[in-house]
């Protein structure tokens, strides 16, 4: 997508570059176009991806207007809407701790919680402090690469679960050995069969240390079984 054309269908804006941040176009796991302007909201978008309960969101969804304490009408655009499995809609907010003390932003937000409240949705504000950073970002990035249901392999699935039903951890390599010998499968098939499972969260692991060194899972990563799913229904994206 171009940033100098129209924003995806159903954002009322495209993003915009300060010169300090980054900004870019992801497509989510409902198929919709979400835009991004900084690393804390690609990290929120991230997150909303894994989280099985989200259905679908959307970036920069709708104009808030309200009228501060001096008379003055005013508007902001949210970062993000989404719809959860339960029916819940809810709006986020994503900024930085320092900038959330400002006597404007504050009034921006307790206006949007308001507006949020009279619909029977949900406000929620991210911080630096709530989003993943370090690590956990660097392996979530790299893990998005395997969310495509292309790398889906039942059969990983099924003898996987099998091996880890004492849920007890194991290393990574340990497991690929284990499934190649079973499934007499090339090991790299294996593997980002595996990885896709970690994003989607059926497979668990430490994300806060570094998986990946140069492409290649790093020696000593343990996984575990995270969520009892037999058999294994992967998302449509």
């Amino acid at each position: 997508m171009s940033f100098k054309g129209k924003p995806p269908a159903g954002d009322v804006r495209r993003v915009r570059s300060n010169g300090r941040n980054i900004r870019g176009v992801m497509t989510n796991k409902a198929g919709r176009l979400v835009q991004f302007e900084s690393w804390l909201e690609r990290a929120l978008i991230l997150r909303l991806d894994r989280d099985p309960e989200v259905l679908d969101f959307q970036s920069q969804p709708e104009l808030f207007e309200f009228i501060d304490e001096q008379g003055k009408q005013r508007s902001y655009t949210p970062d993000f809407k989404v719809w959860r499995r339960n029916g819940q809609i809810e709006i986020h907010e994503v900024t930085l701790t320092k900038r959330r003390v400002r006597p404007d932003l504050r009034r921006r937000e307790q206006a949007a919680h308001e507006i949020c409240q009279e619909r029977g949705w949900q406000y929620l504000v991210h911080t630096e402090q709530t989003l993943p950073q370090g690590s956990e970002l660097a392996n979530l990035l790299a893990l998005a690469g395997y969310r495509p249901t292309s790398y889906a392999n039942q059969a990983v699935v099924e003898t996987a679960f099998k091996q880890l039903a004492s849920n007890r951890p194991v290393m990574f390599e340990v497991l690929v050995t284990q499934l190649e010998q079973t499934l007499n499968a090339p090991g790299g098939q294996i593997r980002a069969a595996l990885c896709h499972l970690l994003w989607h969260g059926v497979l668990g692991t430490d994300l806060n240390q570094l998986l990946f060194d140069q492409g290649a899972i790093v020696p000593g990563v343990c996984i575990w079984l995270e969520r009892k799913e037999a058999p294994y229904d992967p998302p449509s994206a």
